[in-house]
Parts: C-alpha cells; sequence; structure tokens
C-alpha cells in the first residue's frame, strides 16, 4: 500500500479506504497480508458501532512504551490530517501532548487561505510547547499562514473573572470565528481508571475539585468539559472559570477529531463519541480494541447542551441530579 500511495501521490490511508471501498462494493476482490488489515476491521467495526464519520486506527505492539505508541499514532495520524484539511478551511485545535506531537508530525502544507483558530484559553502551567497558544501557532506555522489566538487564560480564579474577560471585544472576535469552524482537533483527557488529563495535569483542578468530579460521575475531558458515560457536561467549580468553545459551536463543526492513545483512556472517548464531542477518531489499536470490547455498541448516545459554555449541570458535586 505505500508503493501505491507514492505511485499516485496519495497517503498509504487514503490506499487503504479506497481498497475497503473496492472490496465492499465488489469491484475487486483481494487478499492482503498485511498487519493493516486488522486496522481497517477495527475502523470499519467503530465507524459501525459508534456512528462515526471517520476513524484512523494504527497499529501497535502491547509491548511499546506510552510515548512511542503515541508518537507512532501520530505520524499515522498525521497522513489522515493532510487529508482532511482544505485550503479554505477555518481550523481549529486545543492543548495537549498528543495534539502537539500530530501537529508536530504534519508536513507543512500551503494553505494560505486557510485559518488557524485557538479554541480555548491558554495554560501557562504547562510546559510552552504543550500550551495552546504555541500548538495554535505551531499549526498555522505549518498551513504558512497567521494564527487566531485566544488572548484569555484556559481557567481563571473566579467566575466574575471570566465574565470581565468575556465581555472583551479581542475575546469576542476570536470567539466569532467558533461559529466557521470547518475541522477542529482535540485531546481527550481520563479521569478513570487512572487520570491521564492535561487539564488535571497542570494543576488548574485541585484534589477537592477532582473528587467533587468523580463524585459526580466524571469520565474524562474534552475541549476542556468534564463528561460523563453519556457524554454529558459534568458541572463543578471550575466549569464557571473556563475559557473555551462553547458547546452549541462545537456541535456546529462538520469534522470533529479526537485523538488519544492507551487502552486506559477507552471510557473517556466512548464518553466523547456518545456525547457528540468528536465525530472522528485518530487511536491506536490497543484503544481501539478496548472500546470495542467494553463500551461498543453504546446503549444510548448523550447529547451535549445546546447553550454556548453556560449549559445547565448534569450532576452537581455530592451526587445531586438537575
Amino acid at each position: 500500500m505505500s508503493e501505491i500511495g507514492e505511485r499516485l501521490g496519495i497517503s498509504r490511508h487514503r490506499v487503504g479506504r479506497l481498497l475497503r471501498e473496492a472490496i465492499e462494493t465488489g469491484v475487486v476482490k483481494i487478499e492482503i497480508q498485511s498487519p493493516s488489515n486488522k486496522s481497517m476491521e477495527f475502523e470499519q467495526a467503530l465507524e459501525n458501532a459508534f456512528g462515526l464519520k471517520a476513524s484512523l486506527v494504527v497499529e501497535v505492539n502491547s509491548d511499546l512504551p506510552p510515548e512511542d505508541i503515541k508518537r507512532t499514532t501520530c505520524q499515522a495520524g498525521a497522513e489522515l490530517l493532510r487529508e482532511l484539511i482544505k485550503a479554505h478551511h477555518t481550523i481549529g485545535v486545543g492543548w495537549g501532548t498528543t495534539t502537539f506531537e500530530l501537529i508536530n508530525q504534519l508536513e507543512p502544507l500551503d494553505m494560505r487561505d486557510a485559518t488557524v483558530v485557538q479554541i480555548t484559553g491558554g495554560n501557562k502551567r504547562l510546559s510552552v510547547q504543550f500550551d495552546c497558544h504555541e500548538v495554535t501557532r505551531r499549526l498555522a506555522q505549518k498551513l504558512s499562514v497567521q494564527p487566531v489566538l485566544l488572548h484569555a487564560p484556559g481557567v481563571v480564579d473566579k467566575k466574575e473573572t471570566r465574565e470581565l474577560l468575556m465581555r472583551e471585544s479581542t475575546i469576542a472576535e476570536t470567539f466569532n470565528h467558533f461559529d466557521q469552524l470547518d475541522i477542529v482537533i482535540v485531546g481527550i483527557g481520563a479521569i478513570v481508571p487512572e487520570v491521564k488529563s492535561m487539564l488535571i495535569g497542570s494543576g488548574y483542578v485541585p484534589s477537592a475539585e477532582l473528587k467533587a468530579l468523580k463524585r459526580a460521575g466524571a469520565v474524562g475531558d474534552v475541549f476542556s468539559y468534564f463528561i460523563n458515560d453519556h457524554g454529558e457536561i459534568v458541572q463543578t467549580e471550575i466549569y464557571d472559570r473556563s475559557i473555551t468553545i462553547g458547546v452549541r459551536q462545537i456541535r456546529k463543526v462538520p469534522t470533529t477529531v479526537g485523538i488519544a492513545t492507551g487502552a486506559e483512556k477507552a471510557r473517556a472517548v466512548a464518553a466523547a463519541i456518545r456525547g457528540g464531542f468528536v465525530n472522528t477518531v485518530i487511536i491506536d489499536s490497543l484503544l481501539a480494541q478496548a472500546l470495542l470490547a467494553h463500551y461498543a455498541p453504546h446503549p444510548k448516545r448523550g447529547k451535549i447542551e445546546e447553550q454556548a459554555n453556560c449549559a445547565p449541570p448534569v450532576r452537581r458535586s455530592g451526587g445531586d441530579t438537575s
């Protein structure tokens, strides 16, 4: 498939999809003796079970270190991203190590009519390269454009501070771009069975807040929103202090790409899909296997709230339902 891709000038992943379509329609019958055949089976199963728009499953060995799994997945994911991004697109990007690695693996493209927008506030407690400002700048540089930055922290100290910042004209101008997004790229964090979340790891979420989130049923985070198993937003105190793209705006985006690695993120990824936060995934085969084994088919797909970043809570701290 690599040789075919080189001759036709398309990615290996695109070759795989074309071959699968040819097999499904009965145009050709072909047997491929390669590890990628299993990946395509995973992809089809995920798309059927979760109703995904598209998926990329990257085969990895279970004995690989987590960082190698991430790097390998992002290398292949960059090929898919290259196909998804078009010259006229408005592209939103969030923070995180996996998002950073995906963009870092992307080869430079001349797309000077594209717009790259930061969709969550910055996080100066992260290493500078993983902060949303820097990740956005890096993607813009890869596409030969100037970034549209969100000049605000991802989490502020008080609810009142957030309300004041949201009235600032420069922040409002960036939020206006969210209504024109064609594609967004976002990482997915996990809270259970263990914490694998940049938002929590950055120190913005104290231990008492984390306990409250777990009591309220939170299993992961996406777009800086904490969500439960149904993909519904869990509101605790940090919710009112977060500056990020509104949920109504997320629902309008045609292609929402979630990237994650590691089987321990299966529950969080399933929740993000069920809630409609992501409709396209880039994941490794260990995570894909865990998703299919434990979380598909889903009994019910949750819906994220309609209001833009001011949705009512699903569960409050202490277990009270709203």
